[in-house]
């Protein structure tokens, strides 16, 4: 990148050592809290699941409210689907949690089964086997502050800069152009903090990752980014190891088994409803995030 790309790198990391400084408790709570998630999460158990043995995936563990931590415990509509498919098989799954990049870099070393919530991106089909059907769709816009009323044009591209998160995918073409100025950073909450203080002119977020932190972080989200562009809608998977082809590939055909049934007999449905409404309502008002278990509805 040209120097003027350094410059906004620079200023960027500034504010993000302002932001540590303020969240420095997070650390030592993570710390605590990610060594208790690890312990299993387990799904109705029995002997008619097609695989042998337990299923163990990693988590991601902040990529709310798909699959995070949210009050201490691990929370998601990724996890919740998840945890509802491998159940219509009459499979366990224990999920282990942690962050995206070791999550995805441990299932490429062959040392962690699968990993979630990954895109069907061109690079991710090259280094990952993947089931069919999409665990969910969801649109990844482009934010701006909220002074920034220009609409936007595809050649902000080659001119203006954007926050990312580090590792995440977005699209083969953007991910691939390394004209973008691209200041890449931890989490969404921060891709988002950046624009909303003006260090970054655009935050790719997925849509709902960003109503969270917009609702619940409004004293580092301020003022609110507003949606000015539609970058794309995904498709979002499990990625399984190509390390370990024969499980990686039963374990997908189970969790898309699974899937086609919870779609059918209306789970699916009732979780995703369940995470509208407290995304809408629910967070606002101080419920506690949905949570689906076996032989229950969402809550």
């Amino acid at each position: 990148m040209g120097s003027s790309h350094s410059r906004t790198a620079c200023q960027a990391k500034g504010l993000l050592e302002r932001l540590s400084l303020r969240l420095s408790l997070a650390p030592v709570i993570c710390g605590s809290m990610l060594f208790w998630a690890t312990a299993p999460a387990i799904a109705g158990h029995s002997s008619e699941c097609p695989v042998s043995e337990d299923i163990v995936i990693a988590a991601e563990d902040s990529f709310f409210p798909y699959s995070g931590f949210y009050q201490g415990e691990l929370r998601g509509f990724a996890v919740d689907l998840i945890n509802a498919a491998f159940n219509a098989e009459q499979c366990s799954v224990i999920l282990n949690v942690m962050p995206y990049n070791r999550c995805v870099r441990k299932v490429a070393q062959g040392r962690q089964l699968a990993c979630f919530t990954t895109t069907g991106s061109d690079e991710n089909r090259r280094n990952y086997i993947f089931h069919q059907t999409p665990l969910f769709f969801e649109r990844v816009l482009v934010y701006s502050h909220p002074e920034n009323t220009a609409e936007f044009d595809p050649d902000f591209f080659k001119n203006k800069t954007f926050s990312v998160v580090r590792g995440y995918t977005y699209t083969d073409a953007f991910d691939a152009d390394e004209t973008i100025a691209k200041v890449e950073v931890d989490s969404d909450l921060q891709t988002l903090a950046l624009t909303a203080k003006g260090r970054t002119d655009y935050a790719i977020v997925y849509e709902k990752v960003a109503a969270f932190h917009i609702s619940n972080s409004q004293y580092l989200v301020s003022p609110a980014p507003i949606a000015r562009h539609e970058l794309a809608r995904l498709g979002l998977f499990v990625s399984f190891s190509k390390k370990m082809p024969e499980r990686s590939k039963a374990v997908a055909a189970v969790l898309d088994r699974g899937l086609n049934a919870i779609h059918k007999d209306g789970t699916y449905g009732e979780i995703e409803a369940n995470w509208d409404e407290w995304l809408q309502h629910g967070l606002k008002e101080g419920r506690p995030a949905p949570h689906w278990e076996s032989g229950q509805n969402a809550k």
